[in-house]
């Protein structure tokens, strides 16, 4: 039987995805055959590992911002399979289709989509104005220190002011300080700062008073029956039928609040709602014929 003549190759189909040249995989036709020129054009020639040709991994960079990873040990680009598949036909209008034998191969990323696909995208910063809100729940505003004067002990040990004197109100002035919080997020930043700005005495019954600043402690220097300068209160009453005959005032100190902050490309700020924080001591308001000097 004479020989079989071998078919006309027909021309390489590239679509960027498949590299093929049609065939007959069973050699009735024409044996199958890989289009190694298109390959070679494209930079995708197989080369055996150790083979001449094989580029080092670190100069394996093709243009376009494409990586192509080194070959896999069988001599075809990573990403490339070499096996029979379908071809051609059309799905659902009766165009019939073959099969064919070649190269499937996948294209490489380019290196910004690497780099995109690397993970989640990072959240987008907050703005000045959130993080001066964080700020302000993180705020801790210093207490009063209650202090009074007279301050006398009772025979039951008890510590108390008199009815009818000039009770000097006062709390330590180490509290009467700006307090400050400030929160950062990469070139983004806010910081409140709260100032104190007044302080009201409630005397437990019978009246209270406001002062424009922490109080004057007492001095001994200015007399016995002397009022304070700034802040003081009379009880005319004393605190027999209360709870434990004592009463329980309260020292509350007003605090402004503002805040600043910036985006890295400019400054804002604002203020925040008016806040208090308040302390309580409890003692006895004693008519002076019960009392013991300290």
């Amino acid at each position: 039987m004479p020989p079989r003549a071998n078919a006309a190759v027909p021309p390489t189909v590239d679509d960027g995805q498949v590299i093929v040249v049609p065939g007959d995989s069973s050699g009735l036709v024409a044996p199958p055959q890989v289009d190694m020129e298109a390959l070679r054009q494209r930079g995708q020639a197989p080369v055996r590992p150790g083979g001449p040709g094989r580029k080092p991994v670190g100069q394996d960079r093709r243009a376009g911002g494409a990586i192509k990873a080194p070959e896999s040990p069988d001599g075809l680009p990573a990403g490339c399979s070499l096996g029979g598949f379908g071809v051609g036909g059309s799905p659902g209008v009766g165009r019939p289709g073959g099969s064919a034998f070649g190269i499937r191969c996948v294209p490489s990323l380019p290196v910004d989509e690497l780099a995109a696909s690397g993970g989640p995208a990072a959240p987008p910063l907050p703005t000045p104005a959130e993080l001066a809100a964080r700020a302000f729940e993180q705020l801790q505003l210093p207490l009063p220190v209650p202090r009074h004067s007279p301050d006398v002990r009772l025979p039951d040990g008890r510590t108390a002011t008199i009815v009818g004197e000039n009770t000097w109100i006062w709390t330590d002035r180490g509290v009467w300080k700006p307090a400050v919080e400030r929160v950062q997020a990469g070139p983004v930043w806010a910081e409140v700062t709260a100032t104190p700005t007044g302080m009201t005495f409630n005397s437990g019954y019978g009246g209270s008073m406001s002062c424009s600043g922490s109080g004057t402690p007492y001095d001994r220097s200015l007399g016995l029956h002397a009022a304070s300068p700034d802040c003081g209160f009379v009880y005319t009453r004393s605190s027999v039928g209360q709870p434990n005959d004592q009463t329980t005032a309260e020292w509350a100190i007003q605090w402004s609040v503002s805040w600043i902050g910036s985006d890295g490309s400019g400054s804002v700020g604002g203020d925040f709602p008016l806040m208090q924080s308040r302390a309580r001591a409890t003692f006895a308001v004693a008519e002076v014929q019960a009392l013991r000097a300290n």
